[in-house]
């Protein structure tokens, strides 16, 4: 799938992507890249440098954090349309998790330095990214409040 316009009718169905308009997926779509993975790879892992925005074109994933315990405890997965390393595009953090393919996985990836130049650029695609990170922050706060009222 390396044909721009393509990639832009997939970004179309990423929620992070989907506010955006169809020049500026066009534009990120040029940028990104494409890779494979197998069943079993690991695609991210927890405290890695974060310098990657990947979206999921194919396949499946499971994300995953290590506990306190070491134990590595499931938060989600993502099929298609999925992301995840958003936060790397914002922060120098490490990453706050571990992504592994569960299937055949196909992402497309973009770099930090590729969407802040874009950023720089047209600084309209920052408003329309905020309302879908605010959106992810409000559900993990209802997946703490959760989480406390079953330990209570």
């Amino acid at each position: 799938m390396s044909d721009v316009p393509a990639m832009e009718e997939v970004f179309a169905r990423v929620p992070l992507l989907s506010r955006l308009s169809r020049r500026q997926r066009a534009r990120l779509a040029r940028l990104a890249t494409q890779r494979s993975y197998r069943p079993g790879d690991v695609i991210v892992r927890q405290g890695d440098t974060s310098i990657t925005l990947y979206l999921v074109l194919t396949g499946l994933v499971a994300v995953e954090r290590e506990s306190e315990t070491g134990a590595r405890v499931r938060l989600t997965q993502l099929g298609p349309a999925g992301f995840f390393g958003e936060m790397g595009l914002i922060d120098d953090e490490p990453r706050a998790a571990t992504v592994v393919a569960l299937e055949p996985t196909e992402c497309a990836l973009l770099s930090k330095w590729d969407f802040r130049n874009e950023l720089r650029n047209d600084p309209d695609i920052a408003l329309a990214l905020i309302p879908v990170l605010n959106a992810r922050i409000r559900e993990l706060e209802a997946a703490l409040a959760r989480d406390q009222a079953k330990g209570s």
